[in-house]
């Protein structure tokens, strides 16, 4: 499956002006700033982890950092290194300039994953903007199914083409050992990470009752999308990978606690 977004053409296309690169050789903790500035790994290692000390090994493409940048917050997350790091350095204020000035979609998919990231609140609606000024101008070329209660929408493994916004109903996500994710309600949006990435589903959902969902089509996502400045879409991407891996942690701390 190919990738909407990659990461290879991105990160060559981001202006000189905002990204410079550097390297970190000494072992143990490191303290990153991220308020001013996010990396990206470009050749090595590090072991990421949380409160409860669950770590997630990042690799090359991978982000740190790149949710607090554009928040302007404190880190959420330490890291160690245990050998050589090689690093692309994003400049933070144009980040957020660019994240100001992006459409309709890339924004919202960008908020509504850092809400998600932050767990800021239980609110889990896509972002109003997503629905003014995406899906209704948009609206002849999305499709409005029905799933009955007990439909799966989708199953872990399998090809993605498609985002899905909930007018009706909530829908169960399951992770691929089939243990609760979470529940999704009215105005939630789901399946946008695989898509963007070029991904099989990590997740199977289940609708828990009747419900109506808007499928939103790949080629309608990646025309959107194309429009974009390359560092909105290098941007994007980041923040996708950046939720994937929290919601790794958390469902070790989850796991950890029954």
């Amino acid at each position: 499956m190919k990738a909407m977004l990659n990461f290879s053409q991105l990160i060559k296309s981001v202006p000189k002006a905002y990204i410079s690169e550097l390297t970190l050789s000494e072992d143990g903790e490191i303290d990153f700033d991220c308020r001013n500035a996010c990396y990206i790994i470009k050749k090595g290692e590090l072991l990421s982890y949380g409160k409860n000390k669950f770590t997630q090994l990042l690799k090359a493409n991978d982000p740190i950092g790149v949710a607090e940048t554009i928040l302007g917050r404190p880190n959420e997350l330490k890291y160690r290194r245990h050998k050589k790091v090689e690093l692309y350095c994003l400049a933070g204020d144009p980040v957020r300039s660019q994240i100001n000035n992006a459409g309709p979609l890339a924004k919202s998919i960008i908020k509504y994953s850092l809400r998600r990231i932050f767990q800021a609140s239980d609110d889990d609606k896509a972002p109003l903007l997503f629905e003014e000024k995406f899906l209704l101008k948009n609206e002849k070329e999305t499709k409005l199914r029905k799933f009955e209660e007990g439909t799966w929408i989708f199953r872990s493994g399998f090809s993605n083409n498609r985002m899905y916004f909930l007018e009706k109903g909530s829908v169960q996500l399951f992770t691929k050992n089939n243990r609760e994710l979470a529940t999704l309600t009215l105005g939630a949006c789901f399946g946008e990470s695989t898509l963007i990435r070029g991904k099989k589903h990590n997740n199977s959902a289940l609708a828990l009752e009747n419900c109506l969902i808007r499928t939103i089509d790949e080629d309608l996502i990646e025309k959107n999308l194309r429009n974009e400045d390359p560092l909105v879409q290098l941007i994007l991407y980041l923040v996708l990978r950046r939720a994937e891996f929290m919601n790794s942690l958390r469902m070790a701390d989850d796991f950890s606690k029954k």
